[in-house]
């Protein structure tokens, strides 16, 4: 064996496998009697006080147990002294948003909600298992016996419509409103939702008790909401709070023995929520214990899961930010980490945020995109990478965040404090200095103009597949994101849905739904369930700068028996574009098959497009860029209709160039597409 092959051979016992693969088979075969015993401990403790006891014991009463919790201020909001202060702000600079806030807890008050495109009101009460779709409920089952991918009328019903109306992230509307008017009807609500949830969800059972992402997501809900009721005697009172402690210790039971033991987001998001209890009652000894075990975890999943460059390893933006909320408050609780090597990776995560956010104050839609979120206040913001980007501004009292928080962010106001917020006017304002940047762990490639929101805007996915089954990623390898003067050009189709149609969701993520070449519809890697992929491509690239122009290179192997390369010429004003694309047969054996070699480019919704503008084999964009194509092979091209879907499950309609190429490669050694996007300044 060559020493080559041995290396092949050990590859897969790198530290991330060993602690995500290996480890946790050897653990799960072990641990199985234990296991078992823990669930049914769990299930039977609506009734039993025998794990309450445990735990907790007699020695802590609920008296001094709700005492602990509202005289612990971890967050500034969580001092009721701090109130007039935070409203008195609230009122001079944030006024819409607090506005906004105000008018969706006066929704909820009325059971009227928005989960993701559909508007929901419940006339009788909330059905927390309601599916969505049709009349179509969830079976009150123990929960691991429950089919999460159920089908109604040959249609698969979606889990995470269910699952984000049960996050309840909507409660710190109600909380916040309280805390702003001090009215009792919020309380009331709070309180009335609280005790029908916990009612009607014994531990254990049904699809709320499914996912311990769901689990954590809703316990941190929880206490971020009752901070905001510390003044109100309807909340703040031991009859209540015995009710909802004793669900939140069985919701913190579950992600201390439950949580995801792999190297992905679940895991940091149910880490969390099991930290986040314990922090707060860590005056019970076994409490604290877990308290520990959870810190030194979280701790591990930070250097485990983000890459050098700062960016998260799932290859998502969306999931980037998603984790970095995790993160952040994490941070908050221990501000001496700041300093130390996961500060560092979060900081560079928040500064990488803040970089890739396009002209329009949007980030790319790269990988899957599922609008999951746990900051307080950020359930329906489209835009919530903003207010983590400014609370990291306030966090780590940085310069090289201030150019894009234009304004206050009330979540800063309320996590931090007034003294804090204030300090970050004290800091000078200037615009980062690079507009060339590549990440080359994570494989993003950004090129821009300048910063301000008229500027021009490349974002290259140059990145791999994210590791081991990569279930985030989608087939995008050197996918293209354009944006010219502050208007964007060329988009990624988002996410519609993880699993209502196995056709669709492979679309979504799919080769033709990028800016990419496609080799007979065929995808980069080989899906091979809802969320996994097979058959990862090699690949290579390479970014060379010179004084006015940007070279790309990326090749790869994501088409059996193809190699692919594409090269992308950039000048640095970003007034000139070239894509050289070529595919070659991997063997030098003549290739008499006929082979569709597609390139897609996806404009969006409003986009003006002048086909053959003065000629043929081009394309006039916005009556400002001129896109030719060119090709040493015949080739057609044509405009189509398409599914975007910027946020879950909300889809738009908009226009795809379609180049296709058909070619045996009986007489050729490679078929090239040449496409040029060009700004003219204006037409003769």
């Amino acid at each position: 064996m060559s020493k080559l092959e041995f290396l092949k051979y050990l590859r897969p016992l790198n530290y991330f496998n060993l602690v995500n693969y290996y480890k946790i088979l050897f653990e799960k075969f072990v641990q199985i009697p234990i296991i078992y015993k823990r669930r049914r401990y769990l299930r039977n403790s609506k009734s039993s006080e025998f794990l309450y006891n445990k735990f907790i014991g007699n020695n802590i009463s609920i008296d001094e147990l709700s005492k602990i919790f509202f005289q612990k201020n971890i967050f500034y909001y969580s001092n009721i002294e701090s109130r007039s202060d935070i409203i008195n702000i609230l009122d001079k600079k944030c006024t819409i948003e607090k506005n906004k806030f105000i008018d969706y807890a006066n929704c909820i008050i009325e059971n009227d909600f928005q989960i993701f495109e559909k508007q929901l009101k419940f006339e009788k009460g909330i059905n927390w298992h309601y599916g969505f779709a049709e009349n179509y409920n969830w079976s009150r089952i123990q929960s691991n016996q429950l089919d999460i991918i159920p089908k109604i009328n040959n249609q698969n019903v979606d889990v995470k419509y269910v699952w984000e109306l049960n996050r309840q992230l909507f409660l710190t509307y109600l909380g916040f409103a309280y805390y702003y008017t001090q009215d009792e009807k919020y309380a009331l609500k709070f309180k009335e939702i609280i005790l029908h949830w916990i009612r009607h969800n014994p531990p254990m059972i049904g699809i709320n008790w499914f996912s311990g992402l769901e689990i954590s997501i809703r316990l941190t809900s929880w206490i971020f909401s009752l901070y905001f009721f510390k003044n109100s005697e309807i909340i703040n009172n031991s009859q209540f709070f015995k009710i909802i402690f004793r669900s939140m210790f069985q919701h913190a039971y579950y992600l201390r023995f439950f949580y995801t033991k792999r190297s992905f987001n679940h895991t940091i998001g149910e880490l969390f929520g099991g930290y986040l209890f314990s922090h707060i009652f860590n005056d019970c000894k076994k409490i604290k214990n877990w308290e520990q075990i959870s810190f030194k975890k979280l701790k591990t999943q930070i250097l485990l899961q983000v890459r050098p460059d700062g960016f998260h390893i799932e290859q998502s933006v969306n999931y980037h930010r998603f984790v970095l909320e995790f993160f952040m408050i994490f941070l908050l609780l221990n501000k001496d980490l700041i300093e130390s090597p996961e500060g560092i990776l979060i900081k560079k995560m928040v500064k990488n945020l803040s970089v890739i956010v396009k002209p329009n104050g949007k980030v790319p839609l790269v990988g899957d995109v599922d609008n999951g979120k746990v900051l307080l206040l950020s359930g329906y913001n489209d835009k919530s990478h903003l207010d983590l980007i400014n609370l990291g501004c306030v966090l780590f009292k940085s310069s090289d965040l201030k150019h894009i928080v234009k304004k206050l962010s009330p979540i800063s106001l309320l996590l931090f404090g007034p003294e804090e917020v204030k300090s970050v006017d004290s800091l000078e304002f200037y615009e980062p200095k690079k507009k060339v940047i590549y990440y080359e762990n994570s494989g993003y490639f950004l090129l821009r103009n300048g910063w301000g929101d008229k500027s021009s805007y490349l974002f290259v996915d140059l990145g791999n597949f994210g590791p081991q089954r990569a279930p985030h990623s989608h087939s995008g390898i050197s996918n293209i994101i354009l944006s010219c003067n502050g208007k964007d050009i060329l988009i990624d189709s988002g996410t519609k849905s993880y699993n209502r149609s196995m056709e669709e969701r492979n679309y979504f993520r799919g080769s033709i739904a990028h800016n990419v070449i496609s080799i007979d519809n065929k995808n980069q890697a080989k899906p091979s369930s809802w969320f996994g992929w097979t058959q990862k491509p090699k690949t290579s690239r390479k970014v060379v700068e010179s004084n006015d122009l940007i070279q790309i290179l990326c090749n790869h192997d994501g088409y059996s028996g193809f190699l692919v390369q594409r090269l992308i010429l950039a000048s640095k004003d970003l007034r000139s574009i070239i894509v050289k694309d070529k595919v070659q047969p991997e063997s030098r054996k003549k290739d008499n098959k006929k082979h569709k070699i597609e390139l897609n480019y996806h404009f969006p919704e409003g986009t003006s497009l002048d086909v053959d503008f003065k000629g043929k084999n081009s394309v006039l964009i916005n009556k400002e860029i001129m896109l030719s194509i060119s090709s040493n092979s015949i080739f057609e091209y044509k405009l189509e209709s398409a599914e975007i879907a910027p946020k879950y499950g909300e889809t738009h309609q908009i226009s795809v160039l379609k180049i296709q190429v058909i070619e045996s490669f009986s007489s050729k050694n490679s078929v090239s597409i040449t496409t040029e996007f060009r700004v003219i300044n204006q037409l003769n």
